[in-house]
């Protein structure tokens, strides 16, 4: 068997759900010496050491046979460890080798729905009428479409696969780790994104945003039982509870030290202050990972500062029944399944609160003014123009555009022969092609099981479109840009949190050019460069419509972002976000989004 079909088959192994080690009085046993036997945790310190240290193993295997031979010695090696325990260790090693090691990418790892499609079944919980109450907790069901979205989890999933938060062994010498520059800010960035995502989709159900779960005593609401199998359901009206060697007051402490520190910007080592000069020390400590400023001391959960994000994941995650007997966790505790459940969002949503607390208080404001010569025009008329309707910001379906549905359909040449030239002054109403509403819909997606039957299941997606930008560039010469494009429901549109990033990409303006610049929404860099569901690019909207502001910014093509930048800064004293439209090289429009039935 070729080296891809042992890898897919061993990935895709179907096994008995393992579950926790347990004490004598039936509570979960998590803190002893990790165990490939024992259920894997990948948010516990101890058990991603471990899985990571079969990674690296895999790598020195690969490194002492080179070729076929070398991947064939890695699959042995899995395919032992994967019958002497829970398979869930050596399928995770095996897509770290996978993903860091040069003879590892030539194998590829099947999608989520393929390698384990009992995970994205839906949980077909009974939806209460969308008559109800919005802010009752089972409106939640109303949002399971997109908390169980297939390719939103297999998202979640690659995060601890892309960045080990112990860092990844080194190819060239597996002993070492790697520890990539600004992976916690990055990671804590796509958490913000996701956050800002759902709850616009909360939004459009007219439901209140996600509460962060930053009261570790109070009842919890929300259950869900995502009817998976090898975990628990969580019911309603839970308070999280101590597990032997961890108490939620060890929990509690630590989030208060990390406020602290936040409001503060002062970290403590030892008796020694340390300021916070960048927010990745703040988040690799929130984490933790080790780049906390515990040192050594980053994976002991009672360490001074601990690993806050992990363990919440564990202490709600073991947080069912209690008359659950069976030793399983909740969705919760795995990559995998953990954006299924609410208390997701509202968890990240508590530990975004923490890194922003700092942001807000330490940061300076964004400042905006240092883009490029160019002109994106906020109205074509004179005088005071109405806000949010560039006429320079063109969206059209595909269907609507002559020969857009062509493989060999040449949008830049189209886009420039009907906007450009001599239509270059006239509005968007103007064009037959362009539409100020986007449409979404729901489809449907089969999730094949092992034993051959089918399940359908529901998921968002949205009906295909292109951009037009139309740009002066401002100089005698040539310049190369940044065309970055954001997303904002005019309700959150001066909540800077809530901007969603869909886009961007590079292009040059040749001398003087007034440049109509063709992008089909289909190669979005959130999709193709950060791993975001195709699906579920746009926001599912309202039947009647709701309304959003499209963003176009240009900025120098070598300029250095932060992640989520401009939108991770707090706004100048006395400004809003929409003061922000001064600026000759961003513009606004309103489109509205409308959930169509296909």
């Amino acid at each position: 068997m070729e080296p891809q079909e042992r890898a897919r088959a061993l990935l895709s192994r179907e096994s008995s759900p393992t579950p926790l080690p347990m004490t004598a009085r039936r509570e979960p046993s998590l803190f002893g010496p990790p165990s490939f036997q024992n259920r894997f945790l990948p948010f516990l310190p101890s058990h991603l050491q471990l899985a990571l240290s079969l990674a690296a193993r895999f790598m020195e295997l690969a490194n002492t046979r080179p070729g076929d031979e070398g991947l064939g010695a890695v699959l042995d090696e899995a395919e032992r460890q994967a019958l002497a325990g829970d398979p869930e260790w050596a399928k995770y090693a095996l897509r770290v080798f996978i993903a860091h090691h040069p003879e590892g990418r030539r194998l590829s790892v099947p999608p989520l729905r393929e390698r384990a499609p009992h995970q994205v079944l839906p949980s077909g919980r009974p939806e209460i009428p969308r008559k109800g109450n919005p802010g009752t907790p089972g409106a939640e069901m109303w949002l399971d479409y997109f908390r169980e979205d297939s390719g939103l989890n297999e998202h979640v999933d690659a995060w601890p696969v892309l960045y080990p938060a112990a860092g990844h062994p080194d190819p060239a010498s597996p002993e070492r780790r790697v520890h990539p520059e600004g992976r916690a800010e990055l990671l804590a960035s796509l958490r913000q994104q996701l956050l800002a995502r759902y709850d616009t989709e909360r939004l459009g159900f007219g439901m209140p945003r996600t509460v962060p779960l930053g009261d570790y005593a109070s009842p919890i609401n929300e259950g869900y039982d995502a009817g998976l199998p090898g975990f628990a359901p969580r019911p309603p009206g839970l308070s999280p509870r101590d597990l032997p060697g961890y108490g939620v007051t060890d929990h509690a402490m630590r989030r208060d030290l990390l406020f602290t520190a936040a409001s503060s910007g002062l970290l403590w080592r030892d008796e020694s202050p340390v300021v916070i000069e960048h927010v990745e020390q703040l988040a690799d400590t929130a984490e933790s990972n080790p780049g906390s400023v515990d040192g050594e001391a980053w994976a002991d959960p009672l360490g001074p500062y601990g690993a806050h994000h992990h363990l919440g994941h564990v202490l709600l995650g073991c947080l069912t029944a209690p008359q659950n007997k069976t030793g399983l966790p909740g969705v919760l505790t795995s990559p995998a399944t953990a954006a299924r459940d609410p208390l997701f969002y509202r968890w990240h949503r508590h530990v975004d609160d923490i890194l922003d607390a700092w942001r807000s208080t330490h940061l300076p404001p964004y400042d905006v003014s240092h883009g490029p010569q160019v002109l994106v025009r906020k109205w074509l008329g004179e005088g005071i123009y109405p806000a949010h309707q560039s006429p320079d910001i063109l969206l059209c379906f595909v269907k609507d555009i002559p020969g857009g549905t062509s493989p060999d359909f040449d949008g830049q040449r189209w886009g420039e022969a009907t906007f450009g030239g001599e239509y270059w002054t006239s509005p968007p109403p103007s064009f037959r092609a362009s539409t100020h509403a986007l449409n979404t819909f729901m489809a449907q997606q089969v999730v094949r099981l092992p034993d051959g039957r089918e399940v359908v299941k529901q998921h968002l997606s949205h009906e295909p479109f292109h951009y037009f930008f139309r740009v002066e560039n401002l100089l005698p010469h040539e310049q190369k840009v940044t065309v970055r494009i954001y997303l904002a429901a005019d309700a959150f549109a001066e909540d800077r949190r809530m901007w969603m990033e869909m886009d961007q990409f590079d292009h040059t303006l040749r001398p003087s050019e007034q440049a109509v610049i063709f992008r089909p929404a289909s190669l979005a860099s959130v999709v193709h460069e950060r791993g975001w569901p195709v699906n579920l690019l746009l926001p599912r909207g309202r039947r009647e419509g709701m309304l959003f502001r499209f963003m176009v910014m240009l900025t120098p093509w070598n300029e250095e972002r932060e992640p989520g930048g401009p939108f991770h800064r707090p706004v100048p004293p006395g400004q809003r976000i929409a003061d922000m439209l001064t600026q000759s090289h961003l513009a606004t429009r309103n489109i509205w989004i409308h959930h169509v039935t296909p």
